[in-house]
């Protein structure tokens, strides 16, 4: 009985195919190199394929070349180079003219299609991840706000990450569930907060492409939701009792670490509550001991909606007492925090965060108890439980946009007097809780409530 399959080709049929495939491809061989060259370029009809031949020129070089009439321009002769032989063989050569007439007979012009496909290929290199991510960052520094030197370092970071994956990836051929898988292994490798950046950038990054038409939709915002693990950004640890926090002050008039200058900017961080980059960045220049203001640019507010770009903090007694002693060791320096061993020439922020976690000899620490950030919690907690200031004074205070009812931003000397009044009391308040003078009992009653409006 006849099997089924027997009309298919056996692998003796396709082995025999081969061979004489290669039998015809030495015959060829052979009467090319037969023919004499010639003064002038003569062709070399291929057998079996109307309009291919051979182009011979006098310098021995030969090359295939399709003639064919164009899908719809009448009388319209086309001539298309498929490539030199014998770098494109008989049978490679009869290929793409089979695949030339198959795209005829769909009414597509074989010149013109390869010309298109050649262009994508161009584009596509020319619009790499890698590439896009650059235009897009030059363009996210050098137009609008510059964001703080905190979130360049996450942008760079971040790209550095997805580089190493899709850096040669043709923008347009990033799908939804590539960059989601990736997102999701950085999550994995890295951490959640990695991931969930590095979702952040990426997303910027597209945005770019379609604006500038490189591709129709973002891929990101289409990431499905809770696809990729929450962020677990968490609110840093901050003591808020007066006993706990005059033990805290005690503890750092205590210590001896090796630069005498962390202890200075721990002070001044319980008496200004800035961040501590801004306190390790502090300019003398900034410093206005007459108008006892600080007037500085804060690091984060950069690019930031919520924080303001320029920042007044009043300067009470104990702070301008602290200054001037370390006026005498760094006067004559731009920053108040010099650090000649340090690149940036200031006090690394890493030094304040390892006093506090490793400042005992006894091995006692404030590691998940206290932070340097800490002190703002600690001040606007304090502030307006113990002290009764409003939440709109000490909000400003910690340099954050404060927006009426009518949508206007409050400026930074908005309420100076309030703001220098507040900070007087609390530098008091601050001494009455080192020497252990104040009890847990919370006064609240929000005695400058009236401050609000306005």
């Amino acid at each position: 009985m006849a099997s089924k399959y027997n009309h298919l080709p056996s692998i003796k049929d396709e082995a025999k195919a081969e061979r004489l495939e290669r039998l015809q491809q030495i015959e060829y061989d052979k009467q090319i190199k037969a023919k004499p060259l010639q003064q002038e370029d003569y062709g070399v009809r291929v057998a079996g394929c109307e309009g291919l031949y051979l182009r011979v020129r006098p310098n021995g070089t030969r090359e295939f070349r399709h003639f064919y009439p164009h899908p719809f321009i009448k009388n319209k002769q086309i001539r298309l180079t498929l490539g030199e032989y014998p770098a494109v063989s008989l049978k490679r050569a009869r290929e793409i003219y089979y695949d030339n007439l198959s795209l005829l007979a769909d009414g597509i012009d074989p010149k013109e299609y390869r010309e298109q496909q050649k262009q994508a290929l161009e584009t596509g290199y020319n619009n790499t991840f890698q590439k896009v991510a650059e235009q897009w960052l030059e363009r996210r520094l050098s137009v609008g706000k510059r964001p703080s030197q905190s979130t360049i370092k996450t942008y760079n970071r971040m790209l550095k990450y997805i580089n190493a994956k899709l850096a040669s990836v043709p923008i347009d051929q990033l799908k939804m569930t590539t960059l989601l898988t990736f997102c999701q292994d950085l999550q994995d490798e890295r951490g959640i907060e990695v991931g969930q950046d590095a979702k952040t950038v990426l997303n910027y990054v597209f945005d770019h492409a379609v604006n500038r038409g490189l591709v129709e939709l973002n891929p990101v915002r289409a990431f499905p939701s809770r696809s990729l693990e929450p962020s677990t950004n968490k609110p840093k640890p901050a003591i808020t009792t007066p006993s706990e926090f005059g033990q805290l002050l005690r503890d750092i008039d205590q210590m001896t670490p090796r630069q005498p200058d962390t202890i200075t900017a721990l002070k001044l961080l319980a008496l200004t509550y800035a961040r501590v980059g801004d306190i390790c960045s502090m300019k003398w220049a900034d410093i206005d001991f007459q108008a006892k203001l600080w007037n500085f640019e804060p690091l984060k507010g950069k690019g930031r909606k919520d924080m303001v770009d320029e920042l007044a903090i009043p300067l009470a007694p104990q702070a301008i007492a602290i200054l001037q002693e370390q006026h005498k060791k760094t006067g004559n320096h731009e920053f108040v925090f010099h650090s000649p061993k340090n690149k940036k020439g200031i006090l690394p922020t890493g030094r304040i965060n390892y006093a506090l976690n490793h400042y005992g000899n006894d091995g006692k620490t404030y590691l998940n108890i206290h932070t340097p950030h800490g002190f703002r919690a600690s001040a606007k907690t304090m502030q307006m439980e113990r002290l009764g200031y409003d939440e709109l004074i000490t909000e400003m205070q910690l340099g954050h946009k404060m927006i009426n009812k009518y949508g206007k931003a409050y400026s930074r000397f908005k309420f100076i007097e309030v703001r220098t009044k507040m900070m007087n009391e609390w530098a008091d308040y601050i001494d009455s809780m080192r020497a252990d003078k104040i009890d847990n009992i919370i006064y609240a009653n929000f005695k400058h409530a009236e401050q609000k409006q306005g």
